[in-house]
């Protein structure tokens, strides 16, 4: 809403009909500044605290060395009056790092002496000092030998540690072909590394309309105005982005949908509540983090089927003719079943055919979040009992 090219800034003009629309939208940005863009960060610090709680050590400083080591790897030495960070890392793009991070600084803490001893009288800061350096050595060593990694990485790339690491992930344009199998294989790869927090190639929020296949479908349409004898009926932009995408990748919008439906806990439901209008809007880390679905098993299957289980439904339905694939440029923060629609220059066959996707991907979804609720319930009372 309070993106500039967003869909219902640029379809409602928001920007002339909310009063104060460029200061809420500042004020957005920063909250999400130091919330979304900054998941990394958070995760780096919280999965060292308790991964070294968890052994009886300093978690504190295991947090604290996580959180320096993770951004004196994102630090870009060669920039001139800009952030002296690569930005784009803190957000989910940099999380299965930092989750990585969490885990083996968290580990590491295991060998030092900074005990996490529960105290019989309150916190001295003389107590706090001694229990800090005792770990000291190790934050030290940790600390130097990541800025001994980033100038060395500098020196090769200036995308740094993360940006070397998505190289071999990279799906060059012209991959992303008509060619079916190919389409299947490279979405469901796409899925596989979100699920695991990797960003994938393909992002909802990216367009794809630079790509070679859309600019030729587009430029038909324009010409011909005939929408079913595009060159390239079968590409990313017709029938992964407007039928298998919504919500973000995997059909979160879906799991959204049907958690609301049959969840039965309340702490569920509200996180599919708060989940419902970001995703409305192709935005899946709310849901993604806070169910959460990423390194959930229970969540793969569905994750990676309900996209090409629509995908082959919109495939059908283009070589059927029942309905012309998608080549207009719409906003990327279009809500998932309109995408279609608006794609297709107002096709009613591709709205029903992206509401029928959206059903089939609830009741994939459906089995998976009972089984998931159940299994928490279940780890809540053995939890309960421990206690």
């Amino acid at each position: 809403m309070f993106s500039r090219n967003g869909f219902f800034a640029v379809i409602y003009h928001l920007d002339t009909v909310i009063p104060y629309y460029n200061q809420i939208r500042t004020i957005l940005m920063s909250i999400q500044t130091v919330t979304l863009d900054l998941m990394a960060v958070m995760a780096a610090f919280f999965v060292a605290k308790f991964i070294a709680r968890s052994y009886g050590k300093d978690d504190s400083l295991a947090a604290l060395t996580s959180v320096g080591a993770f951004m004196i790897l994102n630090l870009d030495s060669r920039r001139n009056g800009q952030s002296p960070f690569q930005m784009n890392n803190f957000g989910y793009r940099g999380l299965f790092i930092a989750i990585f991070f969490g885990l083996l600084i968290g580990w590491l803490f295991r060998f030092t002496r900074a005990d996490l001893e529960e105290p019989t009288h309150r916190y001295t800061i003389a107590a706090l000092v001694d229990r800090g350096l005792r770990g000291t050595w190790l934050t030290v060593v940790i600390l130097v030998i990541s800025v001994a990694i980033n100038y060395s990485l500098s020196r090769i790339s200036t995308e740094g540690f993360i940006g070397l690491f998505y190289i071999p992930f990279q799906i060059p344009a012209s991959s992303l072909s008509h060619v079916s199998i190919r389409l299947a294989l490279v979405t469901t790869i796409n899925a596989l590394m979100w699920w695991a927090g990797i960003e994938g190639p393909i992002n909802p929020l990216t367009v794809q309309a630079g790509s070679t296949t859309s600019t030729a479908n587009l430029n038909y349409a324009l010409e011909h105005n005939n929408l079913f004898n595009v060159p390239n009926p079968i590409t990313i932009g017709t029938i992964y982005h407007p039928f298998a995408s919504f919500g973000g990748v995997g059909m979160t919008l879906a799991l959204i949908i049907a958690t609301l439906w049959v969840a039965k806990t309340r702490p569920l439901r509200r996180i599919a509540g708060m989940s419902l209008l970001p995703s409305l809007a192709n935005i899946s880390s709310p849901i993604m983090i806070g169910w959460p679905v990423m390194l959930n098993p229970i969540f793969l299957v569905p994750f990676l089927i309900a996209p090409l289980v629509n995908m082959t439904i919109a495939w059908a339905a283009i070589r059927l003719r029942l309905m012309p694939p998608s080549v207009y440029t719409i906003p990327t923060t279009t809500p998932g079943p309109l995408a279609a629609f608006l794609g297709t220059n107002g096709n009613w066959v591709s709205l029903l055919v992206a509401i029928l996707c959206l059903a089939i991907a609830i009741l994939i979804y459906i089995p998976f979040v009972r089984l998931a609720e159940t299994i928490n319930l279940e780890s809540a009372k053995v939890g309960g009992h421990h206690d």
